[in-house]
């Protein structure tokens, strides 16, 4: 089955992803290199890393595409073969088209309501390192709205949103158990 782990960056997706792998022995899947190779090998689709509102838009027809493959190359009678799939592109819109071409999963989508500046400056692999304390606001900012939209969607869509703002260990503990209970 297919684990889908989808929303902004730096609130807690990969880590999902990496207790799956460790506990379940699901292998993990980041479509940061999808991104990553649909930006440098065909510019022409848009498709491209960054904090612009629509980023998911041009990557869906790849990433379904891609999701696809996945089912294709999983063992309908073995239950516990799968795959965690993670990624700022993955959207409600991507669980909702995957339940649509009948393809198994489950899906969390985690947020961070109340990331500040400050302790996105303390994450352990700080990747603003260097820049202007503004960056470091208008990035969390960034986060802090983009989470709260994908949760306003999750709402209305019936999917599991998770914010991972108030006790992060404990919000990433329930969405493991989103996760696997419905597999």
């Amino acid at each position: 089955m297919i684990h889908l782990i989808g929303g902004p960056p730096r609130v807690g997706k990969s880590t999902l992803a990496l207790m799956l792998l460790e506990r379940a022995g699901l292998p993990q899947v980041p479509t940061d290199a999808l991104v990553s190779m649909l930006q440098h090998a065909a510019p022409e689709y848009g498709v491209r890393h960054g904090d612009h509102p629509d980023k998911a838009v041009p990557a869906q027809p790849f990433l379904l595409a891609f999701l696809t493959a996945i089912d294709e190359s999983l063992h309908p009678d073995d239950p516990a073969d799968g795959y965690a799939v993670e990624g700022d592109v993955i959207t409600p819109e991507t669980a909702t088209a995957l339940t649509a071409a009948g393809i198994p999963f489950t899906a969390a989508f985690l947020g961070n309501t109340a990331l500040t500046a400050d302790l996105l400056r303390a994450a352990p692999d700080d990747w603003l390192k260097g820049e202007p304390d503004a960056a470091y606001e208008r990035t969390a900012a960034w986060i802090r709205d983009r989470s709260t939209a994908l949760r306003t969607t999750c709402e209305r869509t019936g999917h599991i949103y998770v914010d991972t703002g108030r006790n992060h260990e404990e919000a990433l503990e329930f969405a493991y158990d989103s996760l696997t209970r419905h597999s």
